[in-house]
């Protein structure tokens, strides 16, 4: 009997070091790789920026201040354009739904070099008695080119 109680607590005392060893805090993550299209068209580059001037962004940033920004600048650097395309940016404000955009606009491009700059903006509101500004927190601007999601930008106004 006693060989019996030894065994029966051996393999409870191994079960027991097992589950112990099982309940440890392990780290998780992954990878993943694939091969890009060639001449497949991308976004080599793209910033917010307070303005745009000869073709290049100025001030580049990721916040903004409602009382001193006028407009909010999306400048993109396009490599691969061989054909045309359309680009397709929406500005989601914090206070609107993401199905309601703040602003939408589509563009029709195409480039003899392969290489094209685009940029949009977003003007202040204006009008009213209560002197309407942007709205204050996070803003998204979303960028779609021929209707497939490529891009988009996270930025805060004040």
């Amino acid at each position: 009997m006693k060989s019996y109680y030894r065994t029966f607590t051996a393999i409870l005392l191994v079960s027991f070091v097992f589950v112990m060893m099982g309940c440890e805090e392990t780290t998780s993550g992954g990878s993943g790789v694939i091969d890009v299209g060639r001449g497949e068209p991308k976004i080599i580059d793209s910033v917010m920026a307070v303005a745009v001037r000869n073709d290049r962004p100025q001030d580049i940033t990721d916040s903004f201040d409602s009382e001193l920004d006028e407009k909010v600048f999306l400048w993109i650097l396009w490599g691969n354009i061989n054909k045309t395309h359309q680009v397709e940016v929406s500005w989601i404000s914090p206070d609107k739904d993401l199905d309601d955009p703040y602003h939408v606009e589509k563009r029709t491009f195409s480039s003899t070099t392969g290489d094209k700059i685009t940029w949009f903006f977003i003007d202040a509101p204006t009008g009213g008695l209560s002197g309407e500004r942007f709205a204050s927190g996070y803003w998204i601007v979303e960028v779609a080119l021929d209707g497939v999601f490529e891009r988009s930008h996270l930025f805060y106004m004040e």
